[in-house]
């Protein structure tokens, strides 16, 4: 048999070889096919991988729930939802505190203010007794500013982010523009009442407790209150229907908006270790104030979350649910506001 000159192989031997190559064409299907395989497998990928994210922010919010239920064990009282001393016109107000201005005030005099927030408080039963043996209880969030700027991993909901990000604003709801850390995806149930008001050029101080909504009795009916650390016991609705903790939404103005709606309504405060809007939601229904109820509704006062179709919150008893955002948020008596309050009106 004759061989190629140029190969050293044998006609027959050539066509098998030439036979193994791919063509131009097949090579083409291939990649055609396993394009196609990618595409069907990213969604269920990305699935997988949110499904992954959500179970992380439920574990967040449990273990501070748990944190939360072992202050309240080791003080018999839960911690307040802010320190603050910075009233706004106590004459005619009352209640009318301003947390994120006492925080942020430089110069005080110490021990004069604070501004902080409950989960400054709850820090060593996280395992964050460090961080919190850092903080300088004679002076306020301003003059700890190195503690108050770090970041605590359990504090942020991964499907949302693992810390600040500039490309979205989000240090522009710090007490600080220029800081970089220290931000939160949960907190703690304020009530269902007018919590905080909207200007922001009141600083989201707290509202009078004089002015109820309607159907709500005005008195902060939610686990959590300034200056003060109740006691579980107040929750005569039953811990297990009583929400303790929950997930935030975190909200910048629409560019070039020029309405309430599109700007100081839907503008966050942002931060773990100061008290008022920046640390706390309510599950009221007020469509007089702006608050059109529920949750994921773009309004600052009102839970949320980035998973979307609803939220997870924590019980009084320490469980962590999911509830829809479709959940009864009609009125003020309807059932979401209801489990903001943990005894329904009564005295």
């Amino acid at each position: 048999m004759e061989r190629s000159l140029a190969t050293g192989q044998g006609p027959a031997e050539g066509c098998r070889a030439a036979r193994r190559a791919f063509s131009l064409v097949e090579l083409l299907v291939v990649m055609a096919v396993v394009a196609i395989v990618a595409m069907l497998s990213l969604p269920a990928i990305q699935s997988a991988r949110e499904a992954a994210r959500r179970i992380a922010c439920r574990d967040n919010l449990r273990h501070l729930a748990l944190g939360v239920l072992e202050h309240e064990s080791a003080t018999r009282r839960l911690p307040p939802a802010a320190r603050v001393t910075e009233a706004s016109n106590p004459a005619t107000c009352t209640g009318c505190w301003n947390p994120w201005l006492e925080a942020g005030l430089g110069g005080a005099a110490p021990g004069t203010r604070d501004g902080a927030s409950w989960m400054l408080s709850v820090l060593p039963y996280l395992e964050q007794m460090s961080l919190h043996g850092r903080w300088d209880f004679a002076t306020n969030v301003r003059g700890n500013a190195s503690v108050a700027r770090a970041n605590v991993p359990g504090f942020y909901c991964p499907s949302r982010r693992a810390g600040i990000r500039v490309d979205r604003h989000d240090h522009r709801s710090l007490l600080d523009p220029a800081w970089r850390g220290g931000g939160t995806d949960y907190g703690g149930c304020y009530g269902r009442l007018d919590g905080f008001v909207n200007d922001t050029a009141s600083d989201r101080r707290f509202a009078d407790v004089d002015t109820p909504i309607a159907g709500s009795s005005g008195r902060r009916e939610g686990l959590f209150a300034p200056n003060e650390g109740r006691r579980l016991a107040l929750a005569t609705d039953g811990l297990s229907r009583t929400i303790l903790l929950g997930e935030l939404q975190r909200l910048r103005p629409l560019p070039a908006a020029t309405s309430a709606a599109g700007t100081y309504n839907r503008t966050s405060q942002d931060g773990w270790a100061i008290g008022g809007a920046a640390t706390l939601f309510v599950t009221a229904t007020d469509p007089g104030h702006g608050n059109p109820g529920g949750m994921n509704n773009i309004f600052f006062e009102s839970p949320g979350s980035d998973h979307g179709g609803g939220a997870f919150f924590a019980m009084a008893d320490g469980s962590v649910h999911w509830l829809s955002e479709f959940i009864d948020a009609k009125d003020n008596n309807a059932v979401f506001p209801l489990l903001g309050s943990m005894r329904d009106g009564r005295p």
